[in-house]
């Protein structure tokens, strides 16, 4: 009866560190699912050179498409900013309420520029549009979504 008690702890023990490390990789997976728009708008910002280099496209394309892209990466901007003070929230740390009011305006812009932003990749030609466009909808559902930093501060 004691060496099944044993058996039955190490088990115990060992689900519970395979349980931590669960929880872990977790909260890494969503870590890197929140951050995914970086390397996509990164992707893009790289290949503008080169895709417009060998094309035909209308100068009035390009033109959108790289106006959709810079609203796109101020909107990213906001939206990493919203996760940052959403990160010191949960370690306590407290932000100063100039910071907080900065960043509630900026994210008021940042739904402005990201409506724009999908108009314009509909309208312009560019690298992995459809990608972008895509990110860039996440972003804007996750900045409606997300408001009220200084009633929740």
């Amino acid at each position: 009866m004691r060496e099944e008690s044993i058996f039955f702890g190490s088990n115990l023990a060992f689900l519970v560190v395979y349980w931590s490390m669960f929880h872990d990789l977790e909260v890494w997976l969503a870590g890197l699912f929140l951050l995914f728009p970086v390397p996509v708008f990164g992707v893009a910002w790289a290949r503008c050179c080169r895709f417009y280099r060998g094309r035909e496209i209308t100068q009035r394309q390009k033109n959108l498409y790289l106006v959709a892209l810079v609203a796109a990466s101020v909107s990213t901007l906001a939206y990493l900013g919203y996760w940052g003070w959403r990160v010191c929230g949960l370690y306590r740390i407290t932000l100063p309420l100039m910071a907080l009011l900065i960043l509630e305006r900026f994210l008021y812009l940042s739904r402005l520029l990201s409506a724009v932003a999908i108009i314009c990749f509909f309208i312009g030609r560019g690298p992995y549009r459809v990608l972008v466009a895509l990110t860039t909808l996440w972003v804007t559902l996750q900045i409606w979504m997300h408001d009220g930093i200084i009633h929740w501060a």
